[in-house]
């Protein structure tokens, strides 16, 4: 039985399990709206999240979700133009944002094209979120969705790269030869571990190694961010809550 940080959900397909996340974004976004008239949300890129996206679109069930009032952000984004068939928010748009009706202002691309791409998308993540910090001064995302990579990676923070020791700044570049691909723009730690609400989606037979391998380190002897960044995720301090959404095979 897995002993993972935080609350586990666990669903017998992976379409079911989209349809629990996406009940669980929808609460989270009805709330934030009506208490606070804006729902902020950082969403992932990969192969992962795509079909979920889509199911927010075609499903009649999720068009509660307040999409006016929602801000869109990137958790990380490769250092490629958005004409690049890896660009995070080339899938995004094409299969979420263009669809629904959040202002196109409200849907923050990462300027991977700036001389300082982390520094200009932190200063807009500022502007945005003025006001909404909580006591200790960290900003307030109000749901992240987060994926876990078979290297136990999660957003652009990869085993063993630079980004991981960051204990201020809220984006980062993360560059060197431990970041795969190309060099890219990643929220940190002390960012995503301010969010109100985070959602960890891993599905697929391909993930049940490393969600083992998290599991065990979690349970003996605690994160091994180094190693397994995603053991690094986990806001509930001071007040947010992380959810893993699994589908059986990644457990069974």
């Amino acid at each position: 039985m897995l002993t993972l940080s935080g609350n586990i959900h666990i669903a017998l397909t992976a379409e079911k399990l989209y349809d629990d996340l996406a009940c669980a974004m929808v609460g989270a976004a009805e709330q934030a709206a009506e208490e606070r008239d804006v729902f902020h949300l950082a969403l992932s890129g990969g192969s992962t999240p795509e079909p979920f996206y889509m199911r927010l679109v075609t499903d009649p069930r999720f068009r509660a979700l307040p999409w006016k009032q929602t801000h869109v952000w990137l958790a990380d984004e490769r250092c490629v133009p958005e004409s690049d068939e890896r660009s995070n928010i080339r899938m995004i748009r094409e299969t979420l944002t263009d669809h629904v009706p959040t202002p196109r202002c409200c849907v923050h691309a990462i300027p991977v094209s700036a001389e300082d791409p982390a520094t200009a998308y932190e200063d807009e993540l500022r502007q945005a979120l003025a006001g909404r910090a909580v006591p200790n001064g960290l900003p307030v995302l109000d749901f992240v969705l987060l994926g876990m990579g078979e290297d136990g990676h999660t957003a652009s923070l990869f085993p063993h790269s630079p980004a991981l020791t960051e204990t201020h700044k809220w984006i980062m570049l993360n560059d060197g030869p431990a970041v795969v691909s190309s060099p890219r723009v990643t929220m940190t730690y002390p960012l995503l571990n301010a969010a109100r609400q985070v959602a960890v989606l891993v599905t697929g037979s391909r993930k049940k190694e490393t969600l083992q391998r998290v599991d065990q380190q979690l349970r003996e002897t605690g994160p091994d961010v180094k190693n397994l960044p995603i053991t690094g995720v986990d806001p509930s301090d001071p007040n947010g809550m992380l959810t893993w959404f699994l589908d059986i095979e990644a457990v069974e």
